[in-house]
């Protein structure tokens, strides 16, 4: 304590204490204010921006929903849409699928209606046949050569009731 009794000097004391008024109470009127309202705007500046996330944060998941919505939707027209190919594939094959049992219906009646002709033209060249062979027989039987076509026609008959009761029994 004797060092601060013989280091103190009252008067320096009080220069220096009206000395560090002076300064306060100039950087309180000059500097504080300022300070105060610097500090208060740099406040009112984090809490706005803490506000703007906030904001952007609200903003952000309302976008990913809307877009979470927007792909379901996408997704569902893209289902849809593959159904849609899917059901018309179908119909195109049950269209060929018919149209090929159109053709091969018509081609087998087509077949059927040559195979009729033929058997019909068979018919016939075998009555000329038989109607000749017969013609032969009589001629010979008769010894005479037969030229009239009623009696050509004669026998055709004959030979188609014969033909007839063949095909009866």
């Amino acid at each position: 304590m004797e060092f601060f009794k013989a280091n103190l000097i009252p008067a320096e004391i009080i220069v220096q204490l009206l000395a560090f008024m002076i300064v306060f109470f100039t950087l309180r009127k000059l500097a504080w204010k300022p300070i105060l309202d610097s500090l208060e705007a740099r406040r009112a500046k984090i809490r706005q921006e803490f506000e703007s996330i906030e904001a952007a944060k609200r903003e952000i998941e309302a976008l990913k929903t809307e877009y979470a919505a927007r792909l379901a939707k996408i997704e569902e027209e893209a289902r849809s849409k593959v159904q849609e190919a899917v059901e018309e594939g179908r119909k195109i094959s049950r269209d060929i699928q018919e149209k090929a049992r159109a053709e091969a219906q018509a081609v087998f009646e087509k077949t059927q209606q040559n195979l009729d002709i033929e058997i019909s033209k068979a018919q016939m060249v075998l009555k000329k046949s038989v109607v000749e062979l017969s013609l032969q027989v009589a001629e010979k039987v008769l010894n005479e050569h037969l030229t009239d076509t009623k009696q050509q026609e004669k026998i055709e008959k004959i030979i188609a009731g014969i033909e007839e009761g063949a095909t009866l029994s």
